[in-house]
C-alpha cells in the first residue's frame, strides 16, 4: 500500500443547474463541504454526451476517436442487425491500469462500460453493461458472494417500465434502495479490501431525472404536480452516502466528485430516420415479399399480443440507402463504399456532397408549434474526433437545442411511424446536457474556488498527477495544474504504457444472444433505445 490515496465518486448526470440552489439552501451539506474545501465547476462531457461514451472518456483521458465507443450500440460487422458495446470495445487503457502499473492497488464499483470485469490489481465490480446479477460481474469472481452477503443483495440496474411509472412512489423507493445497496457495497469493500484508488458511480441521480423531471418543470408537456421533491430526495440520499464514506477516509485523501454529463428537460423527439426517408437518403424495401411479411408480423403481433422485435435495418434497402441513424443521441452514418458491407456512397466528393446535404436539411428543421430551430449544430466527425478509431465514428453528430432529442432508433419501427417528424417525448422526460460537474478537494488543491470549467478527459491525467504518476502522451486531457497550491509540471512518458489496449490483444467480447436480449430489454425499458 502507498501513502497517496484518491477517492473518486461519480454522481451520474449531476448538474449544478439543480444542485446550486439546493446547496445554498443547505440540502446537500456534504457535497457543499467538499466544494468549500476545494475547487469545482462545469465538466464538459464527451460528444455525444452519453454514458457509454463519456465514462470511458473520463477514465481513459481520451476522446471517443481513440477509445472507440460512440453509443450503446453500433451496426453489426456482418451488416445485419446491431451489436451492444461493452468494456472490451474500449481500446484505450483505463486510469486504474496506469495506477496498477505504477504500483497502486485500485477498486472500481459500478462504473459504466466495465463489463466483463478487468483483472485489476485490487477489485472491480462492473456496471451498466452487466447483463444480470447471474453474470460474472466481479473481479475476483468470488467477490460477488461476499458483496451479496454483506449488502443483503446486489442491484446492477433498476427495473423500469411504464407499469412502474404508474406507481411513481414505488419507483422512487427502488431508487433509494439502489443507492443504499451501492453504499453498503462500498463500505464492505473499503473495510475488507483497502486500496489506493477507489472509484464508485451512483446512477440513481440519472434515472430519477430522466423520469421525474416533468414534476419540476411547469413548461413540460407532461407536467403534473405531486413528486416535485423526488429528484432532490435522491440527491439527498447520495449526499448522505457521500458523508458517511468521507468519514471513513484519512484527511489526507484526495476526493473527487464528477458527473459524466448534465440533464435538461426534453419536450419533443425527432424521428431522424423518417427525416432521412423523406429527403431520399434512406429507402425501405418495397418488394411484394417484404410488404407481405410486414403485414404478417403486424397481424401476428395484434392477434397473439406478442412483442416480436426486429433490428432497425430489417426493411432497409441498402442498395438505395445513402445514410441512416442508429442509437441514442443523433449519430448519422453514411452507407460508405469500402467501409459498410453494402455501401453505395463513394468516398471523396460524393461523400462530402451527401454530408453537406444532410447538414443543410437538419439545420432547417424547425418546430412547427413555435418556429424554434430544433438543432443547434451538426458536427462532422473529423471536427470532434481524433485517433485510430475514426473510421468507426458516426459521420455526423447532432447537437440538440434545449428540450429536443431524437427517437432512439435500434429496433425496426420505421414502417409504423406517424408522418410527424417531431413526436412527444417517450419513456424519458429529460435527456443529457453536455455540462456535468466536477469537485476536487485535496490537501494539494486551492480552496473555495467555484465557477471553473474543465473537460471530461482532464480527470484521468489530473488523478495521475495527484498520485505522482506520469501522464501517457496519448491522453487528450490535461492536468488541471492551475488548481494546485504548489507548482505542478505535467509529466508525460511513454514508459507507462499509455497505448496498450485495455483488453490485452484488443479482442472484443460479444454478448451471447441471451445476454444481448437482457441488455436490450434494460436499455429499452430505461428509454435509452426504441
Amino acid at each position: 500500500m502507498n501513502d497517496i490515496k484518491v477517492f473518486l465518486i461519480g454522481i451520474d448526470a449531476a448538474t449544478f443547474d439543480l444542485m446550486d440552489p439546493w446547496i445554498e439552501a443547505g440540502r446537500l451539506p456534504h457535497i457543499k463541504s467538499l466544494m468549500d474545501r476545494g475547487c469545482s465547476g462545469v465538466l464538459e462531457s464527451s460528444m455525444p454526451p452519453l454514458s457509454p461514451v463519456a465514462w470511458p472518456s473520463l477514465y481513459t483521458g481520451v476522446n471517443p476517436g481513440k477509445h472507440g465507443i460512440f453509443d450503446f450500440v453500433e451496426r453489426a460487422k456482418s451488416g445485419s442487425g446491431i451489436s451492444f458495446l461493452n468494456r472490451s470495445h474500449c481500446k484505450a487503457q483505463p486510469l486504474w491500469r496506469h495506477l496498477n502499473q505504477a504500483g497502486y492497488r485500485t477498486g472500481i464499483v459500478n462504473v459504466p462500460m466495465t463489463f466483463p470485469p478487468d483483472p485489476v490489481d485490487g477489485f472491480l465490480v462492473s456496471g451498466l453493461d452487466t447483463p444480470s446479477i447471474r453474470s460474472p460481474f466481479t473481479h475476483p469472481p468470488e467477490l460477488k458472494d461476499g458483496i451479496i452477503a454483506a449488502a443483503g443483495k446486489y442491484i446492477v440496474e433498476l427495473e423500469h417500465s411504464p407499469r412502474l411509472m404508474d406507481d411513481p412512489s414505488r419507483y422512487l423507493e427502488m431508487m433509494f434502495e439502489m443507492v443504499e445497496v451501492r453504499e453498503k457495497t462500498v463500505h464492505y469493500l473499503m473495510s475488507h479490501f483497502p486500496v489506493d484508488f477507489f472509484m464508485v458511480v451512483f446512477t440513481a441521480t440519472d434515472r430519477v431525472q430522466h423520469t421525474y423531471w416533468k414534476f419540476i418543470d411547469p413548461q413540460h408537456p407532461d407536467y403534473r404536480p405531486g413528486f416535485e421533491d423526488a429528484i432532490l430526495q435522491v440527491y439527498e440520499k447520495v449526499d448522505a452516502a457521500v458523508g458517511r464514506m468521507l468519514r471513513k477516509l484519512d484527511p489526507s485523501t484526495h476526493v473527487l466528485i464528477v458527473s459524466d454529463h448534465g440533464m435538461n428537460g426534453v419536450y419533443k423527439s425527432v424521428d431522424l430516420n423518417s427525416l432521412l426517408r423523406e429527403k431520399g437518403y434512406l429507402r425501405l424495401k418495397d418488394d411484394p415479399f417484404s410488404r407481405a411479411y410486414d403485414f404478417y408480423r403486424r397481424v401476428k403481433r395484434r392477434l397473439l399480443k406478442t412483442n416480436e422485435l426486429l433490428w432497425f435495418d430489417h426493411f432497409v434497402d441498402w442498395k438505395r440507402t445513402k445514410a441512416f441513424h442508429i442509437g441514442s443521441w443523433g449519430n448519422i452514418y453514411l452507407n460508405l463504399k469500402g467501409r459498410d458491407p453494402q455501401g453505395i456512397v463513394n468516398p471523396g466528393k460524393e461523400y462530402e456532397t451527401v454530408r453537406e446535404g444532410i447538414i443543410g436539411e437538419l439545420m432547417q428543421l424547425r418546430d412547427p408549434a413555435n418556429g424554434e430551430q430544433v438543432i443547434l449544430d451538426v458536427k462532422r466527425k473529423e471536427d470532434i474526433f481524433t485517433g485510430d478509431h475514426l473510421t468507426r465514428a458516426p459521420d455526423l453528430v447532432i447537437l440538440w437545442n434545449d428540450h429536443y432529442n431524437c427517437v432512439k432508433t435500434v429496433h425496426e419501427n420505421m414502417r409504423g411511424r406517424s408522418k410527424s417528424l417531431l413526436q412527444p417525448c417517450g419513456v424519458i422526460c429529460a435527456d443529457h446536457h453536455p455540462d456535468g460537474i466536477f469537485i476536487i478537494s485535496s490537501p494539494r488543491m486551492k480552496q473555495g474556488i467555484r465557477g471553473l470549467r474543465a473537460q471530461i478527459t482532464d480527470i484521468a491525467p489530473t488523478v495521475l498527477s495527484l498520485m505522482n504518476v506520469e501522464v501517457p502522451p496519448s491522453m487528450d486531457g490535461r492536468v488541471l495544474a492551475e488548481l494546485f497550491t504548489e507548482g505542478v509540471v505535467e509529466k508525460r512518458s511513454v514508459s507507462c504504457g499509455g497505448d496498450t489496449p485495455v483488453n490485452g490483444g484488443g479482442e472484443e467480447v460479444e454478448y451471447s444472444g441471451e445476454d444481448a436480449e437482457m441488455i436490450a430489454e434494460r436499455l429499452r425499458n430505461l428509454g435509452y433505445i426504441e
